[in-house]
């Protein structure tokens, strides 16, 4: 299947390696799409390389230039440079035409006027601050029958194999399960009696309290599409995007690039719990259901321990892609019980890792579930002074 992509391609007014600035005024691109190149060898400038995908939207705004695009599925090479950015050892050059430059005062080359022509995948961008990210693959569709779209169990598969297994006759959540909750306050992570999850995973005003400055939770700008890559069947027939909640493994290495860190987490026997994740006035939540087919011991971790959200840094934000059980915890939610009646219902100067936790509280009795809102603007601040490897 295609892989699609998300990239910064360049900073705007602030300097290169080499000392030259691209003014943000003065921008423009040719006419889409544009060519996505890889230097496989090293050389002069983008000597010797090809194109492998396709550039098909350009943005410029916000100090910088950011794109979408596409990877060439013809490509007999396509697997090595796939390889490469799921190890995040290259990243985008941008290649510009039609430029006017003047020289500041510092002698450095201030580009006025200029315009995009393409990118070119390289050892030693000329920014250091700049990704390209593979976004996770699409699921592929069921075989069809008779014109429908074959179930698991005609095509010999158990639903979900590749988390916690549930088979034929096993019980579906409610949809309401999964929606936003309406929690009135900051709320830890919460397990009802019927196995409801529910809660904040981070708040919006907590310091994590290991990283210098008070650095807050990133909002993720995709609509936690990269935690969301699972889905879960409902009761109503409903099928969700959803992500898995893990106890087990410990944090995947804060140097991997997402692709890697992401199937660091990817452990069946680790699976305990399917939620959604979304944002309200508080913090991120979850929302979602304990798996019935979950191995004991890990839902004994899961219950007694916090969770810890792992974000890495993809297209240039930072978005959460895995939630999992941990010791200590970075970003705590405060643990006093609480019930509910039932109702029905790095580079150099930027962090490309972000790993926090908080904790879990058991509850008897179900959490009323809200409709839906449509998510707020980000309302995460940073303070990061200083580049780092790991949290």
């Amino acid at each position: 299947m295609t892989r699609t992509w998300s990239a910064v391609l360049a900073r705007l007014g602030v300097p290169t390696g080499d000392g030259r600035i691209i003014a943000p005024a003065g921008g423009s691109s040719r006419e889409l799409p544009l060519p996505l190149l890889w230097q496989r060898v090293t050389d002069d400038g983008h000597g010797g390389a090809e194109v492998v995908g396709r550039i098909e939207s350009v943005r410029i705004g916000d100090g910088m230039v950011t794109a979408t695009g596409s990877i060439l599925e013809s490509a007999d090479y396509s697997l090595g440079v796939i390889e490469q950015l799921e190890a995040g050892v290259i990243g985008p050059s941008v290649d510009l035409d039609d430029i006017e430059y003047t020289v500041d005062d510092q002698e450095r080359i201030v580009i006025t006027r200029w315009r995009i022509a393409g990118a070119t995948l390289v050892a030693i961008p000329a920014f250091a601050d700049v990704s390209l990210t593979l976004d996770p693959e699409p699921v592929e569709p069921m075989p069809e029958v008779e014109g429908r779209p074959m179930t698991a169990e005609e095509g010999g598969m158990i639903w979900d194999s590749l988390f916690a297994s549930a088979g034929p006759e096993a019980p579906l959540p409610p949809t309401d399960w999964f929606r936003r909750p309406d929690l009135d306050r900051l709320t830890p992570l919460t397990v009802s009696d019927s196995g409801r999850v529910f809660g904040h995973i981070a708040g919006w005003d907590t310091c994590h309290v290991g990283l210098p400055g008070c650095v807050t939770p990133p909002s993720s700008p995709s609509g936690y599409s990269y935690f969301h890559t699972a889905e879960q069947r409902t009761q109503e027939g409903a099928v969700l995007p959803v992500g898995t909640l893990v106890a087990g493994p410990r944090h995947a290495d804060a140097q991997l690039a997402f692709q890697a860190a992401s199937q660091h987490y990817d452990d069946p026997a680790a699976a305990v719990a399917r939620v959604m994740a979304g944002e309200d006035e508080y913090g991120i939540w979850v929302a979602g259901w304990l798996l019935p087919g979950a191995y004991p011991q890990a839902v004994d971790i899961f219950r007694s321990s916090p969770v810890s959200g792992d974000w890495r840094r993809i297209g240039g934000s930072l978005e959460l892609i895995a939630v999992c059980s941990v010791n200590a915890p970075g970003f705590p939610v405060p643990r006093a019980r609480v019930a509910f009646s039932s109702q029905a219902g790095a580079p150099d100067g930027v962090q490309r890792t972000l790993i926090a936790s908080s904790g879990i509280v058991p509850v008897s009795g179900d959490h009323s579930m809200g409709v839906n809102e449509v998510i707020k603007d980000a309302r995460a601040r940073w303070a990061w002074a200083q580049a780092t490897g790991t949290v």
